[in-house]
């Protein structure tokens, strides 16, 4: 059976077969994904679990946003986004701080770590204000990264008619202990008309910088956006799927989410939701095949960097192709055993063409593909294991020469001003520092 796939741009339901693509696609330089390498293995028995978790919160049928989460194998674009990029925590927090306060009929907060320090309580203090005003308020927070989150820190929320969620808590044995199934997305959708998501976690290091270099810049550097137009209500429909899967209290306005057409932005969007339990390995396989189809350049900005051969193996062809692939990873960061593990895998890399970078005046935070300046990937993945195959995710698919290029040219502004490694530097390394790295990348793949 051949390869096949669907185009999904402004609602195109064409048949794409290999090397065909509709005339959006042709605009738009739309990425084919195989259903084969989009399709998880695991995805029918989750959907039954999911289903039933729905049906007992009355949220059936499903909506087409949630079924779509779940059972689709194709990429879908909206067409008419707006998009406004933060590149550092202390203006991306404000700016969703500011969306919180001016909420008038819901906020669905969902996030990896929500810490009770200032940040914290400043979050809490403006939901639980609006929760107060009559504001539906959700807050959704994954169990391990909010390990140290206590429920005083909470008690102003609830008591003034919010919800507060932890997702998969560790100290929850039944029905299925999973501890690797981590939340890790980051979305706030306000009243369904503005959302942002992107690399932000709720906390004072992301203000003040807190494991960076004495010598850094205060803030960490990010990639989080706002967005308004269509691609909102998809957001808000992954968020319900991660709020009802962690069973959380419905309400009787919990309407599905519904998508609005003709916005007035100018950018093509597809919202694409991953986690272990369905669609597993979806973004690998989107870059794998972006790689595949980069004609002139292909880079990357994350700050945890521990790919597997299959990833490794997409960035030496296409540089060998002459494609030029840049990685730019954290130079300074808040898990060095991460910083290790990466050096172990950049030597094969450099020794094929592919240039690094380590960011050095702050903390890198940003999750960012850009492919060719046409086509950029923004979210919550790193190019690790746990983030992979193990974590929820969202990202943002955006296409066109909008978004892609601006991120393109902050790359590249980025990667002037930062360290270029080189393989001469790795072959230095000692003997005790290359056990450490091959033992850091041993243990932080495979357990």
């Amino acid at each position: 059976m051949g390869q096949s796939g669907v185009c999904g741009v402004a609602g195109c339901r064409v048949p794409a077969r290999a090397g065909v693509a509709c005339a959006a696609a042709t605009r738009y330089g739309c990425l084919i994904v195989s259903e084969p390498e989009a399709r998880s293995s695991g995805a029918r028995a989750p959907g039954r679990r999911l289903r039933a978790s729905l049906r007992r919160h009355g949220v059936l049928p499903r909506p087409r946003e949630l079924r779509s989460l779940l059972r689709a194998n194709d990429i879908r674009f909206s067409l008419g986004n707006s998009i406004e990029l933060y590149t550092d925590g202390r203006a991306g927090l404000e700016a969703m701080l500011e969306a919180i306060t001016r909420a008038h009929r819901r906020i669905h907060l969902e996030t990896y770590i929500f810490r009770g320090d200032a940040t914290g309580r400043r979050f809490i203090g403006a939901m639980a204000a609006r929760a107060r005003a009559g504001v539906e308020v959700r807050l959704l927070y994954d169990g391990f990264g909010s390990f140290a989150l206590d429920a005083e820190a909470l008690a102003a929320l609830r008591e003034a008619g919010g919800d507060a969620l932890a997702f998969n808590p560790l100290t929850r044995l039944y029905p299925r202990w999973a501890p690797r199934r981590r939340d890790h997305r980051k979305i706030l959708i306000v009243d369904d008309s503005v959302a942002f998501t992107g690399g932000l976690n709720i906390g004072d290091e992301y203000v003040h910088g807190a494991g960076a270099a004495p010598h850094a810049t205060s803030h960490w550097r990010d990639a989080h956006v706002r967005i308004s137009g269509p691609a909102v209500a998809m957001l808000d429909a992954v968020f319900l799927e991660s709020w009802f899967r962690a069973d959380g209290p419905d309400r009787p306005w919990s309407a599905p989410p519904v998508i609005r057409t003709g916005g007035r932005g100018g950018e093509a969007v597809a919202v694409v939701a991953d986690g272990p339990t369905y669609h597993r390995r979806r973004i690998r396989g989107l870059l794998r095949a972006a790689l595949e189809r980069a004609e002139r350049s292909a880079r990357f900005v994350t700050p945890y960097f521990i790919p597997g051969r299959a990833l490794c193996a997409a960035l030496t062809e296409a540089a060998a192709r002459g494609v030029r692939v840049d990685l730019l990873l954290a130079g300074y960061t808040d898990h060095p055993s991460l910083r290790w593990a990466a050096r172990d895998r950049l030597p094969n890399l450099l020794a094929a063409g592919v240039r690094v970078f380590e960011f050095e005046r702050s903390m890198m935070h940003a999750k960012v593909a850009v492919f060719d300046g046409r086509w950029a990937l923004l979210g919550t993945s790193n190019l690790d294991r746990q983030s992979l195959e193990h974590s929820y995710e969202v990202n943002l698919l955006v296409q066109g020469d909008g978004l892609p290029m601006r991120l393109d040219e902050m790359l590249e502004a980025d990667m002037q001003s930062s360290r270029e490694i080189t393989l001469g530097e790795l072959e230095r390394r000692n003997f005790f520092e290359r056990i450490r790295d091959r033992i850091a990348a041993f243990l932080l793949t495979w357990i």
